[in-house]
């Protein structure tokens, strides 16, 4: 008599698949709630941050090299605010990882003088966008709504 478990086309469980989505939504979810607390305070002056003025002075204080101060500002802000939302849905998920990657780098650049107990944070989270950029979302994504991901469950053949 066979098992009663579905399997995929590549012999993996349901519940396996399903646990893997899972799993993934929390960690895009996590991730994206730190990048919207983060910017939302200096970009928006919510969570009781300081705001953009605050924040864009304190970026003058790096000497960020090509663009005005006030500029990178908003592109590391919106990139983190509007990043983390995109990230929880799992929208663009790939795209948008590359993108927070590169803002991680830029954080790290300016908080140099620390060592490695400044940055720390910063590598656990460009390590968590990598995840995503290679693996994807999960199947609990509009990612996997739009695009579709061609994994289909069978019951196995009864003999």
């Amino acid at each position: 008599m066979a098992a009663n478990t579905e399997t995929t086309t590549s012999g993996t469980c349901a519940s396996s698949i399903l646990a893997t989505g899972l799993g993934t939504l929390l960690v895009r979810a996590m991730m994206g709630i730190i990048f919207i607390y983060y910017s939302g305070q200096f970009l928006f002056g919510i969570f009781g941050g300081q705001g953009l003025q605050t924040f864009t002075q304190m970026l003058a204080s790096d000497h960020l090299p090509i663009l005005p101060t006030t500029v990178w500002a908003y592109l590391a802000g919106f990139t983190q605010f509007f990043g983390g939302i995109l990230i929880i849905v799992g929208l663009l998920s790939r795209v948008v990882s590359i993108f927070l990657i590169l803002n991680l780098i830029g954080i790290i650049y300016v908080s140099h003088g620390g060592g490695f107990g400044s940055i720390d944070f910063q590598l656990v989270l460009i390590a968590i966008c990598g995840l995503i950029l290679i693996s994807g979302p999960g199947m609990l994504s509009v990612d996997a709504l739009i695009f579709g991901k061609k994994e289909t469950i069978i019951a196995p053949s009864r003999p």
